[in-house]
């Protein structure tokens, strides 16, 4: 009997140690933190993860793009006395401003292989046209009637804009201080489409109303409806 209740504490002793070990080994709910810096097809960025198991890491974070070209439009156009053959300054300008919330996914516990999904949210307008224009300006297939001088027009997105992607490496190095991370996916910002937020559409030069042109264009535009991510990260585990 006595030998009998020895070995029973024994096997206790040792499942509970098994039991710690293996807890020893399980990643517990923000246990370190990683900040990360971030260049990808959504501009340059920096990112903050944390993990929550063995298999699951969120992380959240900012991406910045911004670009500005500046041209001169030398259209002639002649409407309504407007015929003016001065170049008329143009500025075209990129700028996309993305919060995200993401969740990383390791479906094998000994490889580095994930899936991501979550949200990006952020500008709407990413592209924006601009100038000021004393006669008619034509940009892309439409053409448009300055307002007090001023015309602009932009391309419009969602602002909220669900992801989906894969990749190899982890936002959150267990083992290491710095780590680096691959990952490829697809941001779903919807239908995209022109809007001229300052002047007046018109008809075109086919007397056409443009209208109908700029909604053949917005028709054309629904088949880019997600936008590709590649993207490159450098990350620093804090703790």
């Amino acid at each position: 009997m006595k030998n009998s209740i020895v070995r029973t504490f024994v096997l206790v002793l040792f499942a509970l140690s098994v039991l710690k070990l293996s807890a020893q080994q399980e990643v517990k709910p923000f246990e370190h933190l990683s900040v990360s810096a971030n260049v990808s097809t959504l501009g340059v960025g920096l990112q903050v993860a944390s993990p929550i198991n063995n298999f699951l890491s969120l992380r959240t974070g900012l991406m910045v793009f911004s670009y500005s070209y500046n041209y001169d439009y030398d259209g002639i156009i002649r409407y309504e006395g407007y015929s003016s053959t001065d170049p008329i300054p143009m500025k075209a300008k990129g700028n996309m401003v993305n919060g995200l919330l993401l969740a990383d996914f390791f479906p094998f516990r000994k490889s580095t292989f994930h899936l991501t999904g979550g949200v990006y949210m952020g500008t709407s307008g990413i592209v924006k046209i601009s100038g000021k224009a004393d006669r008619l300006v034509e940009i892309g297939d439409i053409i448009v009637k300055p307002s007090d001088e001023n015309v602009t027009v932009q391309l419009e997105t969602n602002a909220l804009k669900p992801y989906l992607g894969l990749g190899f490496g982890n936002s959150v190095t267990k083992n290491k201080r710095v780590g680096f991370k691959f990952e490829l996916g697809a941001m779903f910002h919807g239908r995209p489409k022109f809007v001229v937020t300052e002047g007046q559409l018109i008809a075109d030069l086919d007397h056409l109303e443009i209208s109908d042109k700029l909604d053949s264009f917005n028709k054309f535009m629904k088949n880019f409806t997600v936008y590709p991510v590649l993207n490159f990260q450098l990350n620093f585990r804090a703790f």
